[in-house]
C-alpha cells in the first residue's frame, strides 16, 4: 500500500507540474507576441481580463454601481501598446427623508470610473504592459422629443509614464485625471455636458479570444 500510495502521490506531482510549466510556457508565448506588436492577441488578452471582471465580485473598497461600470465597459480599439474603451455612468442617488436626492452627478461618477478602469487597464490584465489607454465615458440626456441618447461627457487618455507619477490613492479622481489628457465640460448647474470626441486609433480584430485556450486567465 505504501509503494502504491507513493506511486499516486508522485503521479499526482509529475501532473501538476506538466500542467504549471505548460501554463507558464503558454504566458511566455503570449507575452513574446505582445512585445512582437501582435495586435490580435493583445486584444485578446484584454477581453479574456474583461471576461473575468464581469464575472467578478465588486471589490471590499470599490461601490456595487462603480465595479457594475467597470463590468460593462466596451473594448473599442486596440493597438500593439494602446488600447481604447467605452463606459455610461449616471448620477448617484439616495433616499432622505422618503424623497430621492441626488448626491453625485454623472460627471462625478464618470470621473470615478474613468480612473478605475485606468488603473485596471494598466496594472491588471496579465501579460500586457499597454503603454496608454482611452476612457470615452457617456451619460444619458432627454432629447426635445423625449427620446433618451447617450452622449460623451468625458475622455482622457493615460500613459503608462504619467500613471507612475500618480500618488493613486492620495487624490480624488478630478486630481487624477488632471495628471492625464483628459477633456470635459461643466455647465453652470455643475453637470457635465456633452463634448465631441476625438477619432479613434487602432480596430477591433474578429473572434480575437479564439486565439486563448478556454479558461486561460
Amino acid at each position: 500500500m505504501i509503494v502504491v500510495g507513493a506511486v499516486v502521490v508522485l503521479g499526482m506531482f509529475l501532473l501538476f507540474g506538466w500542467i504549471i510549466a505548460t501554463e507558464m510556457f503558454q504566458h511566455r508565448v503570449w507575452r513574446r507576441r505582445v512585445e512582437e506588436g501582435d495586435v490580435e492577441i493583445v486584444q485578446a488578452l484584454i477581453e479574456e481580463a474583461f471576461g473575468v471582471w464581469r464575472h467578478a465580485r465588486a471589490p471590499r473598497d470599490l461601490p456595487t454601481h462603480l465595479w457594475s461600470g467597470v463590468q460593462g465597459a466596451q473594448l473599442v480599439a486596440v493597438t500593439a501598446d494602446s488600447a481604447t474603451l467605452s463606459a455610461a455612468a449616471e448620477p448617484a442617488f439616495r433616499t432622505e427623508d422618503a424623497r430621492r436626492v441626488q448626491v453625485s452627478t454623472a460627471l462625478d461618477e464618470a470621473m470615478a470610473l474613468a480612473v478605475r478602469l485606468v488603473d485596471m487597464m494598466l496594472y491588471d490584465v496579465p501579460n500586457i504592459r499597454l503603454a496608454s489607454v482611452r476612457v470615452d465615458l457617456f451619460a444619458t440626456f432627454t432629447e426635445p422629443d423625449g427620446a433618451a441618447m447617450q452622449k460623451p461627457i468625458l475622455s482622457t487618455i493615460a500613459t503608462r509614464a504619467a500613471s507612475e507619477e500618480v500618488a493613486w490613492d492620495a487624490l480624488t479622481p478630478a486630481e487624477i485625471l488632471e495628471r492625464f489628457d483628459s477633456r470635459f465640460t461643466v455647465g453652470s448647474n455643475g453637470q457635465g455636458l456633452p463634448i465631441d470626441l476625438d477619432p479613434v486609433e487602432g480596430e477591433l480584430m474578429r473572434d480575437s479570444t479564439s486565439l486563448l485556450p478556454a479558461g486561460s486567465a
